[in-house]
Parts: C-alpha cells; structure tokens; sequence
C-alpha cells in the first residue's frame, strides 16, 4: 500500500514528525497541517486515504473538521486527542471517526490499529470508487455527490454503473441498451440518449459541459474519471 496516503492535523509539531517518521518507513505518503485552515485545504487538495486528526487545534475544533472530511470521503478518520471525558469521545464517533487514540499514545500502537482498519477498509474500498465529487458505492447501490446521496431511478443506476465499470472505453448506444434495458425490453435507443441527460443533470456539476460522461458523435458514448 505504498500509494496510502496520510494527512495528520496536529499542532504539536513532535508529534507530527515521530509519526511522519513510523508512517514513511511503512511507505506511506505523508502530509501534516498544524491548525484545521491548512488541515482544510489538505483535505480538499488530497482527499486522504487516512486522516489523523487532533481535537483540539488552535483555531477550531477537530469536529468540525471531521465533518468536512466526511463530506468527501469514507476514508479512515482516527481522532489522536487529550480529550478524556466520556461525551466528547462519543461525539467524536457521532461525526464519523473509525477510533480514538488518547495521548500520550505508543506511535507503534497507532501504526497496529491503523493497519487493521486498512485490512476492513481494502475489502470494503474494492466495490466504492470516488470520481471528483461523486462516489459510487457498487454493494449498496448508493451514489453520492458532496457526500449527500442522489436520488437515481433503476436504471439510471444500471446505466451508471456500466459506464463507470468500463471508464475510458467508447460504448455504443445499442450496446448500452441491451446491458441495461435488455434485448427483449420494447423502446427505442431514444431511451439511452434520455438517460444519459438526466444522468448528467444529476450528477455532472454543469450538464453542458460534462466532465465525466462524454458523448462520442457517430459512435456512442465514454466514461472518463
């Protein structure tokens, strides 16, 4: 997993560079921020497989933070924190966090607890795919943008899921009917090009000009990440 990549917002800088220190040997990719405004712009520009994060930061609260994050992504969230007292760690949970490590905390604890929530994380990452602002989730047929989910009839999610599983590749618009609607199912192609719009009104941030489900004219259309 040396792709992994790790942002750690934490303003006592010790910390930061004894984790950074444990976390690249492993072949992480580590990035740290010491207050959540740089923590925020970290979170937007990498969207972090793993985000370690300190409750309480000079400017604002990890909560806050934590919610952000959450918005993008189903990463793993670990709260690294002095905060002790009962209803605060469970807030902590109620925001989306997978754990808590309560300082002063053995670095290579964290490193064992992390490596477990990456095994759970891989199996369940393998059916999820993140394109932009979308998530698709296969298992759960769930679809989401800006982490709120979309509405999407059956065959809008059919039509999505096919493009997505073969990004990339121009498909025709009769083979994306009889994968979806089937041989047997009377239409017309009209029902591709009808599905494909409102796919885009729901999905692209701007439908005139898409940025994922592109028409190819003459040949069909392609899905690019």
């Amino acid at each position: 997993m040396a792709s992994l990549e790790i942002v750690m917002v934490e303003d006592d800088k010790r910390i930061i560079e004894i984790m950074r220190l444990y976390l690249e040997k492993e072949g992480y990719t580590f990035y740290a921020a010491v207050n959540a405004a740089e923590g925020m712009n970290l979170i937007y520009k990498i969207n972090p497989d793993v985000l370690l994060l300190d409750i309480h930061l000079p400017d604002e609260n990890g909560y806050e933070l934590a919610k952000e994050y959450r918005k993008i992504s189903n990463g793993i969230l670990i709260f690294i924190t002095g905060e002790r007292a009962k209803d605060k760690l469970m807030l902590g949970f109620e925001v989306g966090c997978d754990d808590y490590m309560i300082k002063p905390f053995d670095p290579s604890e964290l490193l064992v607890r992390l490596k477990a929530h990456l095994k759970r994380f891989e199996k369940k990452k393998a059916n999820i795919i993140s394109i932009g602002n979308i998530t698709i989730n296969f298992d759960d047929a769930i679809i989401s943008k800006k982490g709120k989910q979309i509405e999407l009839s059956t065959k809008e999610k059919m039509l999505l899921f096919y493009l997505a599983k073969h990004p990339n590749q121009v498909l025709a618009a009769d083979l994306l009917y009889d994968q979806v609607w089937g041989y047997d199912y009377i239409s017309d192609l009209n029902t591709v090009k009808v599905h494909i719009c409102t796919l885009r009104k729901k999905i692209e941030d701007n439908s005139s000009e898409p940025k994922h489900i592109h028409t190819v004219r003459g040949f069909g259309y392609k899905f690019t990440y």
